[in-house]
């Protein structure tokens, strides 16, 4: 594959394209590494977030999107619901491991190592940008999105997954989905907000496991508390998601803005 700068890049057996730039890595191998994907994977696969899933499909199948891309894409568990509601998508990882993963679920998918900050798309090509516990880049996602195209954020609430971070650290703080959505007024409005809370049972060590190696706790709590949680046989959990989808602004509503 020729760019139009004359790079060229080869498209994995796969079936994906690695279009992250040296230049642009914060490691040799940003991301998520080979066992964390692995861990995401099985967690999802096993269904505990599907309520989430469905909720998260339903709110973006109003939107129409004839291109959609889903920013942050991990191993392509959400992504590929998503072709279901729209004709074309494009999902991208900055973690090639996730991205391998990912191609594997289907061809009529558009997949790419890149990063969210560096998205390698023209300018207004997108209907729809989903970001799934994902940062945004917020005048990337502006650029990348069609004139009202849409921008879909899923983030944690206050209590998500708090009996585990009961678990992990000596004092647990809500979360904060406000920091978020900083900076998101200069080029987006909020249209719609939608709260998601339900509890799941975690039934063997396995899928405590699992969950646990998928999140960044694994790295941020200390290790006699993460080896006290490798050890538990079940956990009960609460689910805590927010929704919220954002119209792109006009541009002279966005030069408009303080």
């Amino acid at each position: 594959m020729l760019c139009p700068a004359h790079h060229r890049f080869d498209r994995a057996r796969e079936g994906y394209l690695n279009l992250l730039p040296v230049q642009n890595k914060n490691s040799l191998d940003p991301g998520d590494d080979a066992d964390m994907v692995a861990a995401r994977r099985a967690f999802l696969e096993a269904g505990y977030y599907t309520t989430f899933r469905d909720t998260l499909k339903a709110m973006i199948e109003p939107l129409n999107a004839g291109s959609l891309l889903d920013s942050g894409c991990g191993e392509g568990w959400y992504t590929q619901t998503f072709r279901e509601i729209a004709s074309e998508v494009v999902a991208l990882d900055i973690s090639k491991h996730a991205v391998k993963r990912a191609a594997r679920r289907g061809a009529d998918f558009t997949w790419l190592v890149a990063s969210s900050n560096d998205i390698p798309l023209f300018a207004n090509t997108m209907d729809v940008m989903v970001a799934i516990f994902s940062p945004v880049q917020v005048a990337e996602a502006a650029r990348v999105l069609n004139e009202y195209g849409a921008l879909v954020i899923a983030a944690p609430g206050e209590k998500h997954l708090w009996e585990l971070r009961e678990a992990l650290y000596p004092e647990v703080r809500a979360h904060e989905p406000e920091k978020w959505l900083e900076g998101l007024s200069s080029a987006f409005t909020l249209q719609h907000e939608t709260a998601l809370q339900f509890s799941f049972t975690l039934p063997d060590n396995d899928a405590v496991k699992n969950l646990l190696m998928m999140t960044p706790h694994y790295w941020r709590a200390s290790r006699e508390r993460r080896t006290q949680v490798e050890q538990l046989t079940s956990l009960t959990l609460q689910a805590d998601f927010r929704i919220l989808v954002f119209r792109k602004q006009p541009p002279n509503a966005r030069a408009a803005t303080p």
